[in-house]
């Protein structure tokens, strides 16, 4: 009943198998509901270190924070701000790639026809060796996403199959889904149950408690007295500098 091109029109649909009581057949109950599931997570892609002026964007970008606080803290801020202003660069540079092929493409046909009129001038046939070095570029950079995405190596092995490669990625996004969460004998699907019993699961696990097992008997450790500790903390003052100099 389900087949490739039922994924490809109804990418998040989902199939539930229904009690069969007194029939000798399961009903059968088809959903196709998008929720939101909350942000994606950040991932770097391989061909972003194809473009020339990547990495010399992304030292810019860094350098040009302000961000206050530890080392710690400014490290994290950093890498939030620039995860934002990688996401907008993505999309600017590798979110039209399907439409830049098909532009450039459409520019070689009409060169070509041109060509075949005897009406291709040097510098036409100048653009037109350009466009093929663009559409080859632009072809090894779907490549390496599509790649990336499907953890496959059937590219490594000259297997370009693009719907190959789309079904490969929706497959995976639909096995690593998390459809949802059995709440009190009863199965939910909503967004909001799934985050907050996934919230709670991992606060339960990791959670530290008060008797941590470790009995060190009558052992006695030295420690610092008040005065001691505020002696350490204080300030130089300039006569002892003066007087160490």
């Amino acid at each position: 009943m389900v087949s490739e091109e039922w994924f490809q029109r109804w990418p998040t649909s989902k199939q539930y198998v229904q009690p069969r009581t007194i029939s000798d057949h399961c009903a059968l109950v088809v959903k196709s509901r998008v929720k939101g599931r909350g942000p994606k997570p950040f991932r770097s892609f391989v061909a972003w270190f194809m473009e020339p002026n990547f990495t010399l964007m992304v030292k810019e970008k860094r350098n040009s924070y302000n961000v206050q606080g530890n080392i710690m803290s400014k490290l994290k801020d950093k890498l939030k701000l620039l995860k934002a202003d990688l996401k907008v660069w993505n999309k600017k540079n590798f979110g039209c790639l399907e439409s830049n092929k098909k532009r450039i493409v459409k520019e070689i046909e009409e060169l070509d026809g041109k060509d075949d009129n005897d009406e291709l001038t040097g510098d036409g046939n100048m653009r037109r060796m350009e466009l093929f070095s663009q559409l080859g570029l632009v072809d090894k950079k779907r490549d390496f996403v599509y790649r990336q995405k499907a953890r496959v190596n059937w590219l490594k092995y000259g297997d370009v199959n693009s719907k190959f490669f789309h079904s490969t990625i929706r497959w995976r996004r639909l096995k690593s889904e998390v459809k949802g969460v059995e709440v009190n004998a009863q199965w939910c699907e909503e967004p909001e149950v799934v985050r907050r019993e996934a919230k709670l699961l991992f606060e339960n696990r990791f959670k530290a408690t008060h008797d941590y097992g470790v009995n060190m008997g009558s052992v006695e450790f030295k420690s610092l007295t008040l005065e001691v500790n505020r002696n350490m903390i204080a300030c130089f003052s300039e006569e002892e500098v003066k007087e160490v100099v």
